[in-house]
C-alpha cells in the first residue's frame, strides 16, 4: 500500500514521460503476498528459536529456504495464470528480490521481536499453588521441577509445590544461566547439584543437594556439565 501512494504522488509530481504509470493495486498483487509469509516467517522462527539454549545453532536458514520457495511458487502461478509470463521469466525476475525481503524480515524478527533470553525476563519469584493459596516463591529456592501431565512439581528443601503449566514453558521463564534441562520430564538449578553419576548400565543422573537423584539424558550432558562446571 505504502508504495502505490509513493507512485501516485511520485507520478503526480514529475512529468509524464517519467511516470510510473502503474495500476493503483500494482504494489499489492506485487507485494501483497509478504503480509501473509511475514508473520508465518516470525511465527516459525520463534517455534524454532529456545531462550534457554540460545547459543545452541538452530538451521534458520531452513525457514528462509521454505519462505523462499514458498514465494516463488506463489509468484510464478500468479504471474502466469493472470499475465500469462512464463514461469522462467519470472523466477529470473523475483530470484534476487525476494531473498531481500526474507533477509529483512528475519533481521526485523532477530533484533525486534525474538524472544528475549530468560536471563534478561524472568522475575526473581515464581508464582507457585499451595493449598487454595498462590505463593511467590523466590527462584533462589527450588532445586529441581519435574513435569506431571498438566502440571509440574517445584521442589525446595521445606516443601513440594504445584504449578499449573507445562514445563516448556516455565523453563522459558526462569533464568537460564541457572536453570537447565537435564531430562524432557526434569529441569534442575545448577546450584544444586552434588554430582553426577553413572549406573553399572551406563545411564546417567544427578545427584541434588536435597538428594534427590535426576535422570540426565544424553541429549542434555554436555550443556549441563558445560554450565555446571562455568557456575562453579
Amino acid at each position: 500500500m505504502l508504495l502505490s501512494i509513493l507512485t501516485i504522488i511520485h507520478d503526480a509530481l514529475v512529468l509524464t514521460k517519467h511516470q510510473f504509470d502503474n495500476h493503483p493495486l500494482w504494489a499489492p498483487q506485487e507485494w501483497g503476498l509478504w503480509y501473509l509469509l511475514t508473520p508465518i516467517t516470525f511465527r516459525l522462527l520463534n517455534h524454532l528459536y529456545d531462550p534457554a539454549q540460545a547459543t545452541k545453532k538452530r538451521p534458520y536458514i531452513l525457514v528462509g529456504l521454505v519462505i523462499f520457495c514458498c514465494s516463488m511458487t506463489y509468484q510464478a502461478i500468479f504471474d502466469f495464470y493472470f499475465y500469462h509470463d512464463e514461469i522462467s521469466r519470472t523466477l529470473v525476475y523475483f530470484a534476487p528480490s525476494h531473498p531481500v525481503v526474507i533477509g529483512i524480515i528475519m533481521a526485523i524478527w532477530y533484533h525486534f521481536l525474538k524472544e528475549q533470553p530468560a536471563t534478561e525476563r524472568h522475575a526473581q519469584t515464581l508464582l507457585v499453588d499451595s493449598g487454595k493459596d498462590k505463593v511467590a516463591l523466590p527462584l533462589e529456592d527450588i532445586i529441581n521441577i519435574n513435569s506431571a501431565s498438566n502440571y509440574v512439581e517445584i521442589f525446595t528443601h521445606e516443601k513440594t509445590y504445584l504449578k499449573r503449566t507445562t514445563l516448556k514453558e516455565i523453563e522459558q521463564r526462569l533464568p537460564a544461566k541457572y536453570f537447565i534441562r537435564t531430562h524432557r520430564c526434569h529441569l534442575i538449578n545448577i546450584n544444586y547439584i552434588t554430582r553426577i553419576q553413572t549406573s553399572p548400565t551406563g545411564s546417567l543422573s544427578i545427584v541434588m543437594k536435597n538428594g534427590q537423584p535426576v535422570n540426565l539424558s544424553k541429549t542434555y550432558k554436555h550443556q549441563v556439565k558445560q554450565l555446571w562446571h562455568d557456575a562453579a
